[in-house]
């Protein structure tokens, strides 16, 4: 079964997934063969509604989550709706996709996109076109070349912008102008080179379509999009704002807690609320060339630029379009967006092969212990991927090991492209890397928390296979070097080589290392002969534990507590900072009183070297700290 990615969430995925251990090497088996597609059921009305009515139903009993609306077109129509489960767990109301409107999230791109378009289309903005030209000046961005093309593919080359505030936290509320005139990412790399999904990107091409058109950005895709569809429960709300108007879903934790909603600064890029209905009527619009109802409800161009391949690392890799992207590549792709708030989830697939597309929305995280721990498997990834193996499945790509190739140039450690530059943030580096290896029989083993398979098969030209037949990637060489790897899962992120040094795989071997020779602090406590030496081992054992609360807040946010570094992170806490902070000084107190040790004697000779590498272990830990902005004031 080929899984479907996580669809890129509004917030940050890997947040959200726990660190992976690096697995050894699978032992040797046979090579992975062309697998045949299944027999497709043809799409009809009774086949969607047995679908959505019987499927959907068992995969929402399979994982567990609160509830789960679904809509599915095909031939031109509507075919099938239906909802199951809860719209609040607490007061076991049902879920009722007749009455109910469900935040999009980052499926709001795809209405961003299709709204910018429509001034493509008129000649008002030139794809191609440096987006300063289109910018007041004191918004315009620091790099030049930087175009419509790149912001509306994910390939400006920004650092991830972390600025998604919770609703009650109103002091950091910021308007669409108030990002685009105040808040820049840091650029990581030259526009074009990489994709790296973008939440600015696409509130820029919003602001962007605001400017030339005079309109404020709700206000003008109401015009283009929302009222030519006939999406006449659509809009551009906060969630917190709709939800004393609108009738929304509660939004619920894998525990059944409803979080608190957040406040989505660059709105464009997930800020857009729609009912299952109005979802189906954009999805015909878009496999329809831009007609809806007999009627030409979108310029014929817009639809095509939206579901053309617009970048690809790759050609028989999935790509990215204006505002979507490939779900899955190959002779039948499959394509859309998908888009995450804290406790919902949605997305929306289009096969244009067969003319068909499904829009599901969960307002839940899985409560089922083996799709729980992966967002690849979660429920409205299952919905999505299920759709398409039924009504348009496809054979798994293929390979075949090759013991006399050269894997040489393929190993070493890869980070995603898609990170901050600064903050805590950065902890997306440790969670979502990749770590190859040689493993010995003509195959790579893979590791790291979006790796899909330990076992990759040679395919030819830097492209492998996964064993289980669910992914592909492909090295991308600049110069002859390898400088980055590709998954076929994710198109809209890579992962960059990086240096033995820079690896987060170093950093956590140095880190590890750093906890061990810390820890003896705390059991060095024998009876003291003097003052020195109980200064010396109470200043020793204070800066271990300022190290280990750093480690302990971060592994009860990842593991006890999944959604707390979410919370911290955007809410800007000092949760994850203050701990390597106060390590800090208590650290260089310790190097202090060492070098006395050792300039006046005091302290067996023992006694000195253990100072020395207390020392040694915390300025060690906190310079691992740091790299990932978990020490406040140097992150």
């Amino acid at each position: 079964m080929q899984r479907v990615p996580r669809a890129l969430p509004l917030l940050a995925a890997p947040l959200m997934i726990a660190a992976a251990l690096l697995p050894g090497a699978a032992p040797a088996a046979a090579a992975v063969g062309a697998v045949p597609a299944a027999e497709p059921v043809p799409l009809t009305a009774e086949s969607a509604r047995e679908f959505v009515d019987t499927r959907v139903a068992e995969l929402l009993e399979e994982h567990g989550a609160p509830g789960v609306a679904v809509t599915v077109v095909g031939g031109g129509e509507q075919l099938a709706s239906a909802s199951h489960g809860y719209s609040d767990l607490a007061e076991r109301t049902p879920l009722d996709h007749t009455a109910q409107v469900f935040p999009l999230a980052s499926v709001s791109k795809s209405l961003t996109a299709a709204a910018v378009l429509t001034l493509v289309d008129s000649g008002e903005i030139d794809l191609h076109e440096d987006v300063n030209a289109y910018l007041p000046e004191d918004a315009r961005l620091a790099t030049d070349g930087i175009t419509m093309h790149h912001l509306l593919t994910h390939t400006a080359g920004f650092a991830e912008l972390v600025d998604i505030p919770f609703a009650s936290d109103t002091a950091a509320h910021l308007t669409l102008d108030g990002v685009a005139r105040t808040r820049e990412p840091e650029q990581l790399n030259e526009p074009g080179r990489f994709p790296a999904y973008s939440n600015h990107g696409s509130g820029l091409a919003g602001f962007i379509a605001q400017e030339v058109s005079g309109i404020p950005f709700d206000e003008f895709v109401e015009q283009t999009v929302f009222g030519p569809l006939g999406m006449a429960d659509s809009g551009f709300v906060q969630v917190h704002e709709a939800r004393g108007t609108l009738d929304l879903p509660a939004f619920h934790l894998a525990d059944g807690s409803v979080p608190e909603d957040l406040h989505v600064s660059a709105s464009p890029a997930g800020a857009a609320l729609a009912t299952t209905d109005d979802m189906a009527r954009f999805m015909l619009a878009l496999l329809g060339g831009g007609e809806l109802d007999g009627e030409q409800v979108l310029p014929e161009s817009v639809p095509a630029l939206m579901t053309d391949r617009q970048f690809e690392v790759h050609p028989e890799l999935a790509s990215i379009g204006y505002g979507t992207y490939q779900w899955r590549g190959g002779d039948s792709p499959v394509l859309g967006h998908g888009g995450d708030l804290v406790g919902m989830h949605t997305g929306y697939t289009l096969v244009p092969a067969i003319g068909a597309g499904l829009f599901v929305a969960v307002n839940g995280d899985d409560t089922s212990p083996e799709t729980q721990a992966n967002p690849l498997l979660d429920l409205r990834m299952a919905v999505a991927a299920a759709f398409s193996e039924t009504f348009a499945p496809q054979a798994p790509p293929s390979g075949e090991a090759d013991p006399g190739a050269d894997l040489g140039p393929y190993t070493g450690s890869y980070i995603t492209s898609r990170r901050a530059g600064s903050g805590p943030a950065q902890l997306t580096v440790l969670l979502d890397n990749m770590v190859v290896r040689d493993g010995g029989d003509g195959t790579l083993s893979v590791g790291g928390g979006m790796a899909l398979d330990d076992r990759w098969l040679p395919a030819g030209e830097g492209r492998f296979v996964a064993e289980n037949g669910e992914d592909e990637l492909v090295f991308l060489e600049e110069d002859g070097e390898v400088v980055a790897l590709a998954t076929g899962s994710n198109p809209t992120q890579v992962y960059e080589r990086t240096s033995f040094l820079a690896s987060p795989l170093t950093h956590g071997v140095a880190a590890a290392a750093s906890l061990l020779v810390l820890f003896t602090a705390f059991v060095q406590f024998r009876r003291a002969r003097d003052r020195f030496t109980v200064v010396a081992r109470v200043l020793g054992a204070l800066t271990a534990l300022a190290c280990y609360a750093g480690v302990g807040i971060l592994a009860y946010g990842l593991f006890v507590a999944p959604h707390k570094v979410e919370e911290w992170v955007f809410g800007g806490s000092l949760m994850l900072t203050a701990p390597l902070a106060a390590a800090v000084p208590l650290a260089l107190a310790t190097a202090a009183v060492a070098a006395t040790a050792w300039a006046r004697g005091r302290l067996s000779a023992a006694g000195r070297v253990h100072l020395s590498l207390v020392a040694v272990a915390a300025a060690v830990f906190v310079a691992v700290g740091a790299q990932y902005g978990f020490v406040w004031g140097l992150s």
